[in-house]
Parts: C-alpha cells; sequence; structure tokens
C-alpha cells in the first residue's frame, strides 16, 4: 500500500544559476544539505547537488509533513546511481507509526534536466 509518492524535475542550467556562485557553493547549499551530504557530493561534482535536491524536494513531497525539514533526511551516494538514505530520528518515528517499510527512489537525468519519481510504501 502506498503512503505517499512524490516527484521533482529542475532544470539543470536553472539550478547551477541559483546555487553556485563563481563556482563556488552557494549559501542556499549550506541550508539545503548536511556537512556529510556536501563532502559526498563534492566527490560527485555538481550533478550530485542537483540530484540530491531533487531526491529532498520529492521525498517531502511523499511525506507532507511539516514538521520535517531538508536535514531530515540526507542521501549520500556510493557511485553515479547508488545512494544510501540516512533518516533522522524524527523520520524514523514517523516511518514507524505510519508503518512504513520501504522507499522507492528512481532519479533519471539529461542534457537539460533532473527527475525523481519517490513512493512511500506502507505495511
Amino acid at each position: 500500500m502506498v503512503y505517499g509518492c512524490g516527484i521533482d524535475i529542475e532544470e539543470i542550467e536553472r539550478f547551477n544559476k541559483h546555487y553556485f556562485e563563481n563556482g563556488r557553493l552557494s549559501d542556499l547549499i549550506y541550508d539545503l544539505f548536511t556537512s556529510k551530504e556536501i563532502e559526498n557530493f563534492s566527490v560527485f561534482g555538481k550533478e550530485a547537488f542537483l540530484k540530491g535536491f531533487c531526491f529532498k524536494e520529492a521525498f517531502y513531497k511523499a511525506v507532507n509533513n511539516a514538521d520535517i525539514d531538508f536535514k531530515d533526511v540526507e542521501i549520500i551516494f556510493s557511485d553515479d546511481q547508488n545512494f544510501e538514505i540516512l533518516k533522522s530520528k524524527k523520520i524514523e518515528q514517523l516511518f514507524l507509526t505510519n508503518k512504513i517499510v520501504k522507499l522507492e527512489a528512481k532519479v533519471e537525468i539529461n542534457k537539460q534536466y533532473a527527475l525523481v519519481k519517490l513512493v512511500l510504501v506502507k505495511d
């Protein structure tokens, strides 16, 4: 059974314009991502920040809870296609309370857009 689903699409050129200033990370990056994510994404380049942002947007649409913020969930890439999701205690409790047992996410990227489709599955 589906608890929630979310989707986010970002235009790569627009994302790069707002999140990077003169080749450096903008202050907004530090507001959205944890230090662990920033360190991890730096290994994989700009595309990792883009995919991470899309993931978080889709996740929060699926969760649909105003008490959750962007840093309550972390996405850590192990390579270009594989990633691990780290949840805060608040997210762990939300999953437990709502019997969410699985998070399915698909990341797609082309020359113009990045897209994340995400589904939270209940027991």
